[in-house]
């Protein structure tokens, strides 16, 4: 498990024994965020505009990519999230792209987020091979692999699936996964908020953050994290249980499911790192523990873990 603490990129077991510290230049004004780690041991995270790549034991795989575009004033973009391929060759990145307006008001000109893509990247080519992008017709938040050639993201929209699939590939549009049947019922549009799916290898389950929208998003004990039972078709996906309401969970969780789609993990705010079991007894079996006290972002996988701290 990779996640982040004290503004750098740490490593651990997936109990959260064992921590290692990768990194030490991060800072509050300069953290790092959104660690991925492969199956292979292969980790990659942000840190302002770049993406940094490293081994297991800390060393840098590459150079620092700068990971955001600005080719004119009035245009540029700017990275989020970052999932890497469970083979550790490509990145899925959360972009917003950034344009400008004159706000007479103030007379300045100000940015502003014109859409969310998803773009595909093999970050070892110098410069790094684009394998795929999205396009943005909806906003795609927070990609997370499914297999070789797929991602889920989440969207804010309230006028459509909160849920979908992602295709690598030229210009490709999302494929609605799931619908939350929740509606406010003046305007039939979504009355409740998905963020930050993450679906288990099986493909049998996906977690993901759910809260209501129409309130204050600072009230943080309203969320939870809803497990699903995933359907066939994906849009008749059934809750299986929830972590929550009463807790601390955020906007963007970060829930990262074991190899094996037992044990899941996730980040509450203020308080760090917590783990569950999850079974196919009634409410799933939760019991949810704090595991890495002030820590944030985990990401789980089969890679195995440098014992000992640094």
């Amino acid at each position: 498990m990779v996640f982040i603490k004290k503004s750098n990129v740490w490593m651990a077991r997936a109990d959260g024994s064992g921590q290692v510290r990768l990194t030490r230049d991060g800072s509050r004004g300069n953290p790092y965020y959104s660690p991925s780690i492969a199956d292979n041991g292969t980790i990659v995270a942000l840190k302002s505009i770049f993406l940094h790549s490293f081994r297991p034991n800390g060393r840098r795989i590459v150079r620092a990519r700068q990971w955001a575009i600005n080719p004119s004033p009035a245009l540029s973009t700017e990275p989020f999230f970052v999932d890497l391929s469970p083979n550790g060759r490509i990145t899925a990145t959360q972009n917003a792209i950034y344009s400008t307006f004159y706000d007479p008001r103030t007379s300045e000109t100000r940015p502003t987020v014109a859409a969310w893509f998803t773009d595909f990247f093999d970050f070892r080519k110098n410069p790094p091979k684009e394998i795929g992008l999205t396009d943005g017709f909806y906003d795609y938040n927070y990609p997370a692999w499914i297999d070789s050639q797929r991602v889920l993201s989440t969207s804010y929209g309230i006028f459509n699936a909160q849920i979908f699939t992602n295709r690598v590939g030229q210009r490709t549009r999302g494929v609605e996964f799931y619908r939350d049947p929740g509606r406010d019922p003046d305007t039939g549009t979504n009355s409740y908020i998905l963020a930050d799916a993450e679906m288990t290898r099986a493909r049998n389950r996906f977690a993901v953050m759910r809260r209501p929208l129409r309130v204050d998003t600072a009230n943080l004990s309203v969320a939870t994290i809803q497990i699903y039972s995933t359907g066939n078709p994906s849009t008749a996906s059934e809750p299986l249980c929830a972590i929550g309401p009463g807790r601390k969970i955020g906007a963007e969780p970060d829930p990262s499911w074991s190899p094996d789609g037992r044990t899941l993990v996730w980040y509450e705010n203020g308080r760090g790192i917590f783990l569950t079991p999850v079974s196919s007894a009634p409410g799933c079996g939760l019991r949810p523990r704090l595991i890495v006290r002030g820590a944030h972002s985990p990401d789980l996988s089969k890679a195995k873990t440098t014992s000992g701290r640094r």
